[in-house]
């Protein structure tokens, strides 16, 4: 009976699949954001719509009242920390990060590359993303 268990956790696991994940570190120094609490979030999107999203529609689903589907994880960022999030590859499509600065700059976005990578590292600026590293699975 117990053998019988173990097989059928077994099957059931194996059935599933392996999901990978990503995990996102963003790192801000005390000059980010003018020394003020940011925003982060992480998104699906469809194909490159990405690169016609305006500021302001973006920054409209991070507080969505229902919130919006597409939107995988939000968080702040206070000025001087380091955050990190975990990412899903079975719940991705093409996953865009936004950062909401007061005062943004052009870099206010990173479309993440397809398949995830295993590891992003992001340098927030003043009022920009000023670096991304990406690990490769």
């Amino acid at each position: 009976m117990i053998a019988k268990v173990a097989c059928g956790v077994g099957l059931a696991a194996l059935s599933m699949g392996c999901a990978t994940t990503t995990h996102v570190y963003v790192k801000s120094t005390q000059l980010t954001n003018d020394g003020n609490t940011l925003y982060m979030m992480a998104r699906n999107v469809e194909g490159k719509t990405s690169v016609n999203e305006q500021y302001q529609d973006m920054a409209a689903k991070l507080f969505a009242d229902p919130p919006d589907p597409s939107v995988l994880s939000s968080q702040p960022i206070f000025p001087g920390n380091t955050v990190d999030i975990v990412l899903s590859d079975a719940d991705a499509k093409q996953v865009v990060l936004y950062f909401f600065f007061s005062h943004p700059q052009s870099n206010w976005r990173v479309p993440l590359p397809k398949p995830l990578p295993s590891e992003v590292y992001i340098d927030l600026g003043a009022n920009q993303v000023d670096r991304v590293q990406v690990r490769k699975r």
